[in-house]
């Protein structure tokens, strides 16, 4: 179990929003399909069906029991800080899964061009689309995740990420020290934000009497989260 990245590639079909998942995301749901905003969002769908480069993947560690009550998860005689919420839910955790997934660069350069050119609402709905297909990706590569260890009798915790759940994102510094080599393109700037944008990295809880519990939204402040808005905490 414990090893090397275990490493996913994905074409845009298999892991594109729906309409109604967009629609929704961009608070537009319940439109009938005539609605020039549907037709609109179909044929940016459409344009957006040869992107590359979505991937994304995990590497299994072992997890050094800690008191809850700490605020932290030791892997590798390093430390995350991820507050007391997060390690309350990761407390009957033997393995933490780290992982990393990103929608490709393709995004941010279509975005910024529509931008560039005043096409403000279709660089809108693309980048909505990219923030919901890395979420689809890494949800894929979470299920995978599932089922592999529910082979060795284990569960699997939500994943969290750093920036989210009141976790500070300079641990992505050490998240990805943690990760090591990887092929998923990803990197880390001096501020800790991802490159390409459309990314996510985190963690996720493994262990035999793990208990998954619903994302916290009420006792979170950071009301841009993307959970928060797709699960309408």
């Amino acid at each position: 179990m414990i090893g090397s990245f275990q490493h996913f590639r994905f074409s845009f079909r298999e892991v594109a929003p729906t309409m109604n998942e967009v629609l929704e995301y961009v608070q537009s749901s319940g439109l009938d399909k005539e609605h020039p905003a549907v037709v609109f969002t179909e044929h940016v769908l459409e344009k957006l069906d040869n992107l590359q480069g979505i991937c994304g993947g995990y590497v299994i560690k072992k997890n050094e029991p800690v008191l809850p009550t700490a605020g932290v998860v030791k892997i590798d005689d390093f430390t995350l800080h991820v507050g007391k919420q997060i390690s309350r839910y990761l407390k009957d955790a033997s393995y933490i899964a780290l992982f990393l997934c990103t929608a490709g660069p393709d995004f941010s350069e279509i975005t910024g061009k529509l931008n560039h050119e005043g096409d403000w609402m279709e660089a809108y709905l693309v980048d909505a689309i990219g923030s919901l297909t890395v979420e689809n990706a890494m949800n894929t590569i979470w299920l995978n995740l599932a089922e592999s260890m529910g082979k060795e009798g284990l569960k699997i915790s939500n994943r969290y990420s750093p920036g989210y759940c009141n976790w500070d994102v300079s641990d992505q510094k050490i998240l990805f020290q943690l990760i090591g080599d990887n092929p998923t393109g990803i990197t880390l700037s001096k501020t800790c934000l991802m490159s390409p944008i459309k990314s996510v990295s985190g963690i996720i809880g493994i262990g035999k009497n793990l208990r998954r519990y619903k994302y916290g939204c009420k006792i979170c402040n950071n009301q841009t989260c993307i959970y928060r808005k797709l699960i309408h905490e």
